[in-house]
């Protein structure tokens, strides 16, 4: 990964120009695009991801997971999870890191790091995928009260290159296990990093909201919830929210 590097003062979403040059066929697999100025970056639900320039990470990477079928695209979620995970993790071992069901990392309570990951697919699984990566790296200031950077946490600021190339070998890891076909290996390591899994916490869905217990992500990614009645809910993307 990374032999094909596009970097770019200012863009607006690394994850729409990768797919406009993926669609003239310009990329190779592995390919990096990354921005210090990303316009009008998108994460889940139709949110922007806003970052001030060159303070912190936002760039895409170009997949070519031929080896995935359709029902397997959240595979993808869990490598990019991990690899972030191991990064942040690697950095101290005084915070926790949680990987947050389905995009997000969490250190201590709040989220450092978004993933935005969009497949295409034929009949034969995912032809391609663009893996878009927000970090908060070194931005102190203007961050959501739900959100952290890395600077906020350990208190300096970080070399955006040395995270990028960390992040970079730990995909590149992750993805040599996908592809050898070890998915169990990969599931038990999301699971065991999970937030809040086994714990109640405060959700809302479609019918309103409930305190539950994350038990598991099954393969496809569907979340399973334990409501306070003991009943089983299974929520899909955007389906359940967490509250608190």
């Amino acid at each position: 990964m990374g032999k094909q590097f596009i970097s770019l003062p200012s863009c607006h979403s690394t994850n729409d120009l990768m797919a406009q040059m993926s669609a003239k066929n310009q990329l190779y697999e592995g390919a990096i695009i990354i921005t210090k100025h990303q316009t009008k970056g998108k994460g889940q639900r139709g949110n922007q991801w806003n970052s001030p320039d060159g303070e912190n990470l936002t760039f895409s990477i170009f997949l070519k997971p031929q080896f995935l079928k359709a029902a397997q695209q959240f595979e993808l979620n869990r490598m990019v999870s991990l690899a972030l995970l191991d990064v942040v993790k690697s950095l101290s071992d005084e915070v926790k890191v949680f990987v947050k069901w389905p995009n997000d990392l969490i250190v201590n309570k709040k989220k450092v790091a978004g993933i935005l990951i969009e497949n295409s697919i034929n009949q034969n699984g995912i032809s391609e995928s663009i893996v878009g990566i927000g970090l908060n790296v070194n931005q102190m200031e203007n961050i959501l009260p739900t959100a952290t950077s890395l600077a906020q946490q350990f208190d300096k600021n970080f070399n955006l290159d040395k995270i990028l190339l960390d992040i970079v070998q730990r995909l590149e890891h992750y993805y040599l296990i996908l592809r050898s076909g070890d998915f169990r290996f990969i599931h038990q390591l999301y699971e065991s990093n999970l937030y809040l899994k086994d714990k109640v916490a405060f959700y809302e869905d479609a019918s309103g909201k409930f305190n539950g217990i994350i038990r598991k992500v099954y393969p496809d990614g569907v979340l399973e919830i334990e409501d306070e009645s003991g009943i089983i809910k299974k929520f899909h993307f955007k389906e359940v929210r967490l509250l608190s």
